[in-house]
This record gives structure tokens, sequence and C-alpha cells, in this order.
């Protein structure tokens, strides 16, 4: 070849190099650029994979797990090097991992594992899998926990091998929420299907869209089609739609209200009903229908007209009765009371219109005899739940009884009923009747005693008498005259005797039959008590005894001369019967400037403490002997005590056993002492 051939081939070839170079640089330059695109496209995927929220796996075909992004870690709480590298199930922190020491995949749970079975048929079947919900159990924090997870997955070639995306959405507060809601719909069903009330939706329009079984019972429907969409005013009673139309509307207007009415029930019932309707509203307030809450009250508007009833009964009887009810709560307030109550106590129509029972008590307090031991009673009472039945007096002299007792409601004291009745005139009848019955008790004693008296103290003398002298008669010598002398003292010793007893005996019978004439004047007092003596000197000088005088001899005093001298005469003689021979009996006086008081004191035998209080009781004659044998009947006594006490003075004895005796009785100074 020539050389000018061989210049232009080499020319040529490396005309073509040069071309060929300029292309392969060329392309080499939009190959640079496309790696540099694709680098920048794999940084921003990256980037996007670690930033999604949802978690994402990477799977190899043995379930290997290749890359995993943030949210993956936040779900399952590890560190990457706990979860890159290993089989899902132990990067996961499968609770049946742990079940063999091979870890996931070779536990007895691993065939039934869902995770495992979805990701297996994916890359049998070249598959894609999306939201398909997993109940996993996991370990959180060393802890098993049971988690809902939505699972999405998709095959990817990776270099000619098949990978898995897994797209791992955490969905367990959802699904708690979701079965919390569910259960808590169950249970409003529930209630709703139980509820022993009425529980109703109305639309708009007033029409039915929800009645519970309740409800249907109540209007006599048989099943909740039968009035759905209906307007609930096609039941109502007449009277009553305006109110129950006007309770809608308002309701409405975001209100709420209450209302009772009559219903025609659908199988023509008649029945009264209580309802609460409320707003039903969404979240942005908007009102979308009526919730009504109804009861069936027809028992209790048949017992509020029984009650009623009865009302009108409880008051007519109060009204009619005799006594004055009063009926006060726990906070000491009056709930009711009748006319008499006021009539009884005479209280102001002002201070009963206080319906205080404190004011009330406080402005009766003055009318009555013990106003503190009446407030004490019922001051107490308030503080328990005693009954009590007592006596109330006042000044006027009018009695009333009273009777109070808790009120019981359910077993609780829920305050207090009073009853007043004015029981004046019965107790007057009472006392009088009291009176004559003590009067005849009396008489009766009386006449016993006269009886006794006449049988036995008044016979045994005579008696003995009378055999005295007969016995004188047939055995004496009539000539002896210093016999007869005496015999014929004895005898007038005994008819002596004999004498004062019928004496006393004849003025208490008269005294008991109100016979004695009572005459007082004004009389010389040292006189009579000399006289008396003068009387009884006899006897005191049988046993020797000394009757000492010692009242003033200008001592006068007003009173009927023949009972006092009776007085005297019965004391002095039951002295000296008691009094010991050469013994002193002393008669005194004191004059009080009010009135006389004459003392018998003897040195005698003194009188058993046990008999002191029968001295001068007419139903309790005592009878004793005196230190020569004298006998007494007590007589003397009870005469001494009524003409003592018709001077309007009284009687009354001091003893000493075994040193004697003081009796001691009063008279006037005046003559009005005993008018008055």
């Amino acid at each position: 070849m020539r050389n000018d051939e061989l210049e232009q081939l080499v020319t040529q070839r490396t005309s073509k190099l040069e071309a060929a170079n300029k292309d392969l640089s060329t392309e080499m330059e939009i190959r640079k650029k496309a790696e540099e695109k694709l680098l920048k496209k794999h940084d921003n995927f990256l980037k996007i994979f670690s930033a999604v929220p949802v978690g994402l796996l990477l799977l190899d075909r043995e379930m290997n797990i290749i890359d995993a992004n943030q949210a993956i870690y936040s779900i399952i709480l590890r560190e990457p090097t706990e979860v890159i590298g290993r089989r899902a199930g132990d990067g996961l922190g499968c609770v049946h991992s742990s079940e063999s020491s091979k870890g996931c995949g070779f536990s007895g749970s691993c065939p039934t594992c869902p995770l495992r079975l979805g990701i297996e048929q994916i890359i049998a079947e070249n598959s894609q899998i999306h939201g398909a919900e997993l109940n996993l159990s996991l370990m959180i924090n060393g802890k098993p926990e049971d988690r809902y997870l939505s699972v999405s997955t998709e095959p990817i070639d990776i270099d000619g091998h098949l990978h898995v995306i897994v797209a791992i959405d955490d969905i367990t507060d959802r699904k708690k929420t979701e079965e919390a809601l569910k259960e808590s719909e169950k249970r409003i069903s529930t209630i709703l299907e139980t509820e022993p009330e009425c529980v109703k939706i109305l639309d708009l329009e007033g029409k039915l869209e929800y009645m519970n079984p309740a409800g249907l019972n109540m209007i006599g429907a048989d099943n909740l089609d039968q009035v759905l969409g209906q307007s609930m005013l096609n039941l109502i009673s007449e009277k009553y739609k305006k109110p129950f139309a006007e309770l809608f509307l308002k309701t409405l207007d975001g209100g709420d209200g209450k209302l009772e009415f009559e219903i025609i029930g659908l199988k023509g019932r008649h029945i009264w009903l209580e309802t609460n309707s409320v707003p039903i509203r969404l979240q942005n307030e908007e009102i979308t229908g009526v919730l009504g809450i109804t009861r069936d009250i027809t028992d209790r508007k048949k017992a509020e007209k029984k009650l009623k009833k009865s009302l009108s009964l409880v008051t007519a009887t109060l009204e009619s009765t005799a006594d004055g009810i009063l009926v006060v709560d726990r906070k000491r307030k009056v709930r009711r009371f009748n006319k008499r109550f006021v009539e009884l106590w005479r209280i102001s129509d002002a201070t009963m219109l206080t319906r205080d029972d404190e004011t009330l008590l406080a402005s009766v307090l003055d009318q009555l005899s013990e106003p503190e031991n009446f407030l004490r009673k019922v001051e107490r009472l308030y503080l328990t739940d005693d009954e009590s039945f007592d006596v109330v007096r006042f000044k006027d002299g009018r009695t009333f009884e009273f009777y109070s007792q808790p009120q019981e409601l359910d077993g609780r004291n829920i305050g207090r009923v009073w009853s007043f009745r004015d029981v004046t005139e019965r107790k007057k009848a009472e006392e009088a009747l009291k009176e004559s019955k003590h009067q005849l008790e009396e008489l009766n004693a009386t006449k016993d005693k006269l009886f006794s008296i006449i049988g036995h103290d008044l016979r045994s003398p005579i008696g003995g008498l009378k055999q005295f002298v007969e016995l004188t008669l047939s055995t004496s010598d009539l000539t002896d005259t210093h016999s007869i002398r005496e015999i014929l003292e004895d005898i007038q010793k005994s008819a002596n005797t004999t004498y004062d007893l019928l004496e006393n005996l004849l003025a208490w019978a008269k005294s008991q039959r109100n016979e004695v004439v009572f005459m007082p004047t004004r009389v010389n007092l040292h006189e009579i008590i000399n006289a008396c003596t003068s009387l009884l000197a006899e006897t005191a000088r049988d046993k020797n005894i000394s009757i000492h005088n010692q009242s003033s001899p200008n001592q006068f005093v007003f009173a009927d001369q023949n009972m006092l001298m009776t007085i005297l005469r019965n004391l002095l003689t039951n002295a000296i019967k008691f009094t010991h021979p050469n013994k002193n009996i002393y008669l005194s006086v004191i004059d009080t400037g009010i009135d006389i008081s004459i003392s018998v004191k003897d040195e005698g035998v003194g009188i058993n403490p046990e008999n002191l209080d029968k001295l001068f009781k007419p139903n309790d004659f005592l009878t004793t002997f005196g230190t020569s044998g004298e006998k007494g009947t007590g007589l003397g006594l009870l005469l001494c005590k009524d003409f003592a006490e018709k001077h309007n003075g009284k009687i009354w004895v001091e003893s000493e056993l075994g040193k004697g005796s003081v009796f001691n009785f009063t008279l006037p100074l005046q003559t009005e002492t005993i008018n008055n």
C-alpha cells in the first residue's frame, strides 16, 4: 500500500475513532447524569422510607429483615440491632419465637402464624395483600402485649432476587376504641331494651324514630314498626295536645321541660304519663331531634286521688274532734293544726302565722301554773322518740291532758304529734268523787268504830257495873257501911269513865253529822284550863300526878268554849292516863301574834314512832292502855282534831318513847281568822 493510501486510511480511522470517542463521552455523560438522578431518587426514597409514619420492613425470601424504617422501631420499641438481620418474628418480638431456641419459624405456633402464612403466600404466588388486620402477641419492654396491626405486603425484585415490602400500621388503640365503642353500644342497647321507663326519639317533625320495649308496652304497641314514623300527638288526649306540642317546640329551641299528660293507648287503655324532654345535639351543637324519658304515673295519679280523699277526711276529722291537734316537724316548724288547738291555748292569729313551734310555746307559758316544768317536758320529748301522756295545769284553774308521740315515715322520725284535751270539768268531778269517796270511807270507818265502841268499850264497863251490883247484893253484908262505901266508890269510877266515853261518843257522832253548834267568843284561856283541871283533879290525885297551869291569867282567845274544854279535857285525860304516878303535867300557852299555841306536856310513857301517824286518822283508831290499866280508844283525839280544825287551827304531837309526849294545838286570836 502506498504511503498516501496508508495515511488516508489512518486519517479515516482516526476520524472514526474520534467520532466514536465523542459518542462514548456523550453516552458516559448521559449515564453519569442518569446515575446521579438515580442516586438522588434513591436518597429521597430512603428519606421517605425512614420518615413515613407507617412501619416498613424489607424481607428476603427467607423472611429475614433486610431493612426497617423508624416507624417500626417506634411500634415495637426496639433498637435497629435487635431487628435488622433477624427473621421477621424474632425482629418484631413475637412471643412465640422464644418458644424454640432456633427462634422464628421453629416454634409449635409458627405454622399457624398469620404473618408468616401471608408472606409465604406472597412469595409463592407473587401476589399482594392490602389492609389485612392481624392480632399478634409481641414482647414490648419485656412484657407480652397483644397488638392489632394493619398489614399490607408487596413483592419486589432486587437484583434479580424476590423480596417483600411489608407495611405495618399499629391500630391497637383504634381497635380498643372500636371494641369499647361496641361494648358501650351493647350496654346502651341492653339498658334501653331493659329500661322500665319509656325512651323515645322524635325527629324534627315530631315523628317517632325510636321507642324501647317499655314504651311500646305503655302505649299498647306490639312492635316498633306499628308506630314508627308516626306523630305521638295522635295518642294524646285532646286536653294535653297543645301543652305537649309547646314542650316539643321549646325543646327544639334548646330548652327542656317536664309534662304530665293523659293518653289513650292503641288498645284503648287510658294512661297517665310524665315525660322529660331534652334536645339531641350533634358535636356542632346542631339539634337533630328530641329525646323523651317517659314513665307511667297512672298508679301514682290514682294514689294521689285517694290521698286527696284521705286528706279531706283527715281535715274533717281534725276539725270535728274535741281535742286540739298540733303537728310539728323535726325542725320545730308547725305543719298542721286544728281550730280547737288555737281555741284551747288562746293563741293569736299572728303567732300561728309564724308556723314556729318555739314561738307558739313561748306565747303560752305565762298561762301555766308550772311553765318551767312543762317546757322541760316538751324539750325532752323533742330530743327522744318517746311517747308521753301527762297533765298540764293553768293559772286560771283549767287542766289539760296531753298526749304526744313521734310521727314516723318508713321507720324514720319526721316530727311529733301533740293532742290536748280540756279535762277541767272532768278533773273537778273526779276530785269531788274522790273527796266523796274519802269522806264515805271515813264515815264507814267511823261507823265501824262506833259500833265497836258501843259493842265493846261501852258494853263492857256497863256489863261489869251490872255484874258488880248483882254480886254485891247477893254476897255482901249491906249493913257494913264501910264496905258499901268502897263498892260505891268503885262503881263511881266506872260510871265516870263510862260517862266520859259516852260524852265523847255523842260529841263525835254530832261532829260527823255537822250537828255541833259552833259559837266562838272571846274567852279567858287561863280560867278554861283551871276549870278542866278541876274536873280531872280527883283522877290526877289517884295517881299523885301534879297538873301545872303555866298560862297567863290575862290570856284570852277567840274560841267556842265547849269545844275548847272538850279538847283540853281529852288531852288532860290522856296525859293522866299515860303518866306514871308521882309525875307532872304542864299546860303552857304561846302567843305568836298570829294565833295562840297551847301545849299539854306529860312525863309519861311516850308514843311508839310507828303509832304517831295513826293518832289523828279516823280509819285508824288506836286502842292503848294507860299506866294503871286505863283503856283508851283514840276517839278523844279525833274529836280534838275536828274541833281544832273548826277553829281553823291544827293539832300535832311530839313524843319520845319513855320520856313523855307534848300535844300542841292552835287557836285564833281574832274573829276574822275564823271567818277567813
